[in-house]
């Protein structure tokens, strides 16, 4: 019974070691065919993808350095096409190329760790990184032929391994390769961009994670990041990105609005309340900081918020935000008054106060957000009786050069917004008459 079971281990252990032969043999197989003049590339990737998946074989360098090579010759190969026929398809041919990067870049990440012995041996990073240096530039060419040809998913693969490439350890002593220049800051726009196209999030804030703080038009890079967080449901993830993003685009309202909200979405509104306050302690005309203390203020207080829109138009009269919700919150306090259900003298003047001061002030909006304003503005010509202006709005001649900020500073510290509503008077129901009661007598017994 020992002998059989010692066989039995011998046998397996033989059979063990003809599969892991076999794979090597498959390896050796497939790097000449793939160094052949006339490759069958197919039968070459058969062999390779069965060695990946074997345990004894998936882990060796050379395993990989072989998969590298096969897409890097499919690549050669279509190159060569390229170069006689101007009409040839490309996908293919960068599509390989782009496939050569993890299988060659995983190379290097096995050979740099130490044997048993704390030894080094880059015997197949040496190989490939002569070839990947001069060809890692076609992944960028690559990576803006897919993109022109509206293939978005294949240019994101190329554009992110070239810049996988210029990031790699394995070249970071070659700073021909690893120098962030205009490419490296192209690609990781358009990569991200692209990702952002194809609503894939994860993939956005990866890239820019990754590439994001050397890309070029940081605004929107961070618009990109910011908008895949909030896709994700994931405002607490963006207030980093936004945090970035108002330090480099300290005039842009979506920035500063959206972190203001972030922090309120997580409990932190003491953070967003400095963060306005020391904006405007710094600079008190600071029409952006300004603007969005109204916009915070208007869901519970529209007397408030006008206030601060009406400061921030001051500030800067040219900030179309500013004045477009400034003109349209004194519209909107007007129809607030007329919510109540009496309106003295008093109440309809202010209104009207609110109306006519609105009228200047939508018209400076209506030099920058034409289409905007246009409907509210004519509700406003209409109601004043000013047909001229309303015809002139109408026919698309409205001149609107005169048009000033107007002195509003009194109306809106006097404003009262209460909405009062008189309850309906209930009437009760009439009395009813009294009615008579009866008494009935019992019935009389019976005589026995």
């Amino acid at each position: 019974m020992k002998m059989k079971k010692l066989v039995c281990a011998i046998a397996v252990g033989l059979l063990t070691s003809a599969g892991a032969f076999a794979q090597v043999a498959n390896v050796k197989s497939a790097e000449k065919i793939a160094s052949s003049d006339k490759p069958d590339l197919a039968e070459a990737r058969r062999l390779i993808t069965e060695a990946l998946a074997n345990d004894e074989t998936k882990n060796d360098p050379y395993t990989w350095y072989v998969a590298g090579l096969i897409e890097n010759k499919a690549y050669t190969e279509g190159f060569k096409q390229a170069a006689i026929d101007q009409n040839a398809d490309r996908t293919a041919m960068y599509t390989a190329l782009t496939a050569s990067v993890p299988s060659w870049l995983k190379v290097y990440e096995l050979e740099s760790q130490p044997n048993d012995k704390g030894k080094v041996n880059l015997k197949y990073t040496k190989k490939l990184q002569e070839v990947l240096h001069n060809d890692y530039l076609q992944l960028f060419n690559g990576g803006a032929w897919f993109l022109q040809s509206n293939k978005y998913a294949e240019g994101v693969d190329a554009l992110e391994k070239f810049l996988e490439v210029k990031k790699a350890p394995l070249f970071a002593e070659d700073k021909d390769v690893s120098a962030i220049d205009s490419n490296a800051m192209n690609a990781a726009y358009y990569a991200i961009g692209a990702a952002s196209s194809l609503k894939d999030y994860d993939r956005v804030i990866s890239l820019y994670n990754r590439f994001g703080s050397f890309a070029l038009n940081p605004k929107d890079i961070h618009q990109w990041v910011v908008s895949a967080y909030f896709a994700k449901q994931d405002s607490a993830g963006a207030i980093p990105v936004l945090i970035e993003a108002v330090k480099a685009s300290p005039d842009e309202p979506y920035f500063l609005v959206n972190l203001v909200t972030a922090y309120q979405k997580a409990g932190k509104d003491a953070e967003a309340n400095k963060l306005l306050d020391d904006r405007i302690a710094a600079n008190p005309n600071d029409g952006t900081a300004l603007l969005v203390k109204g916009s915070l203020a208007e869901e519970k207080d529209l007397k408030e918020a006008l206030q601060w829109y009406y400061k921030a138009a001051k500030a800067d009269p040219n900030n179309a935000n500013a004045v477009v919700y400034l003109g349209a919150g004194l519209y909107t306090a007007a129809a607030k008054i007329y919510e109540n259900s009496t309106v003295t003298a008093a109440m309809a003047k202010t209104a009207d106060d609110l109306i006519r001061a609105a009228v200047p002030v939508l018209e400076l909006a209506y030099k920058t957000r034409p289409d905007q304003i246009k409907g509210m503005l004519g509700s406003l010509y209409h109601q004043l009786k000013m047909a001229d202006k309303r015809e002139a709005l109408d026919a698309g001649t409205l001149n609107v050069d005169g048009a000033t900020l107007p002195e509003i500073t009194e109306l809106l510290q006097g404003l009262d917004l209460t909405v009062t509503k008189t309850a309906p008077v209930v009437e009760e129901p009439a009395a009813q008459p009294a009615q008579k009661t009866t008494t009935k007598k019992a019935p009389a017994k019976r005589r026995k």
